[in-house]
């Protein structure tokens, strides 16, 4: 280990130290099918009157929300929509959000979306109690230090645990740069998960933020400094995912399969929000804000490579996992490679066991229709997209694994398309 290395290693067991001493905030979680209808009582008891709904057109449209809003009504909370919000949110829609929030006198957020309208209901209530302070100058960490308005979150995908999470992404749209900011209190106080909201979810839709969520609990899982009470939450969500995203992508309305997808998006959350991701999400951000590519799309691609390229930094963690996942999965569906110990014995090593988790991943995007390589990749654009994932992933990730310019440069060139 190099001296820089050495120092990132510290500076990241500081980092994981000092977790346990910030204010995380008190989340409350409710989950439940028709959960959400418990909202308007919610802002009742908090003395709301006026509450921004952040959401999109299309959820709108598809009337998901239209009970829920009239609830409101009738219970005399004034409802003020904000649907400006697009899949990679950008700084000036965040502004808008926030300008809104403040023209139409209201008192909280209630977010009602992905990952991209969460994302951009706690930046825009970052923005309301910062107006000093712009998105640019947000990005990185610990960078707000003020409580936000009343925020309440309610993910109509299983991906992204935003509703959980201390971070939130936002592309700046002058130069395609994606800013994730994270404090501790973006974190929303409310939480619901309601797996009727997201049975209307496309299936690719499904399968990308389901796999956005696998990287969350893998990535976390495989971190340095990661603690045994994040690594029960990662493996919480590993299980779960793994267990139910194909039920879910090919039975949409499977109720019991979204509320354990929900459930795993949430424990992922858990455990990225204290061993953070690594370079698999920094390299995605970096595609995502170049080529506009779904994000979940780029992490499932992405996951199983980067992965591999991590060797032997890695055959420990995802050798546990394989352990535990073939409870909840299965065996593998072909019979993994073993090597002959001393006795003469048959065993599977972690190497072996490692190998056989990443093919579950491979198999995994396959049987769900994402691609096995990035084909929009220029060899043009490896030096900027390694800068960036460096920038955003160096020393902040506690990564298997510090890649410096030349490997991380070497590993976009392999991904290239031939």
């Amino acid at each position: 280990m190099n001296g820089k290395h050495a120092i990132y290693r510290v500076y990241q067991a500081l980092c994981a130290g000092m977790l346990s001493l910030f204010p995380a905030g008190r989340q409350t979680l409710v989950q439940g099918d028709g959960c959400i209808t418990r909202i308007p009582e919610l802002l009742k008891t908090h003395g709301i009157k006026g509450v921004q709904v952040i959401t999109t057109p299309g959820t709108i449209r598809r009337g998901t929300v239209a009970p829920l809003l009239a609830q409101c009504e009738d219970a005399g909370i004034r409802t003020v929509l904000y649907t400006g919000v697009s899949p990679d949110p950008t700084v000036a829609e965040v502004d808008a959000a926030a300008e809104c929030f403040f023209v139409s006198g209201c008192e909280a957020i209630l977010a009602i979306g992905g990952g991209s309208v969460i994302d951009c209901a706690k930046v825009a209530g970052a923005r309301t109690v910062r107006r000093d302070l712009p998105v640019r100058k947000m990005s990185g960490m610990l960078k707000i230090h003020k409580k936000l308005p009343l925020l309440l979150a309610v993910p109509t995908t299983a991906g992204t645990g935003s509703e959980v999470t201390l971070a939130a992404v936002i592309t700046d749209e002058t130069c395609n740069y994606k800013h994730a900011v994270m404090d501790y209190c973006l974190i929303p106080r409310y939480a619901f998960l309601d797996p009727g909201l997201s049975c209307s979810l496309p299936p690719d839709m499904t399968a990308y933020s389901g796999m956005d969520a696998m990287t969350h609990a893998v990535e976390a899982y495989c971190n340095r400094f990661c603690s045994p009470k994040m690594k029960a939450h990662a493996m919480k969500a590993v299980s779960l995912i793994g267990a139910n995203l194909l039920t879910a992508y090919r039975e949409p309305a499977n109720k019991a399969a979204r509320m354990n997808m929900l459930t795993g998006s949430y424990e992922a959350g858990i455990a990225f929000t204290n061993a953070y991701v690594g370079y698999v999400h920094a390299i995605a951000h970096g595609i995502g804000g170049l080529y506009h590519v779904p994000h979940g799309e780029a992490n499932a691609i992405l996951l199983p490579k980067v992965l591999a390229a991590y060797g032997s930094a890695v055959y420990e963690p995802l050798a546990r996992l394989e352990r535990e996942v073939r409870a909840a999965w299965g065996k593998p569906e072909r019979e993994v490679r073993t090597s002959v110990a001393e006795d003469g014995s048959r065993e599977e090593t972690d190497a072996v066991l490692a190998e056989a988790f990443i093919e579950r991943i491979r198999r995994m995007n396959r049987s769900m229709g994402i691609p096995e390589q990035l084909a929009m990749l220029r060899k043009e654009d490896v030096p900027e997209l390694a800068a960036r994932a460096l920038k955003e992933g160096n020393p902040n990730y506690p990564v298997p694994v510090i890649w410096e310019e030349e490997q991380m440069r070497a590993f976009l060139m392999e991904q290239v398309p031939k």
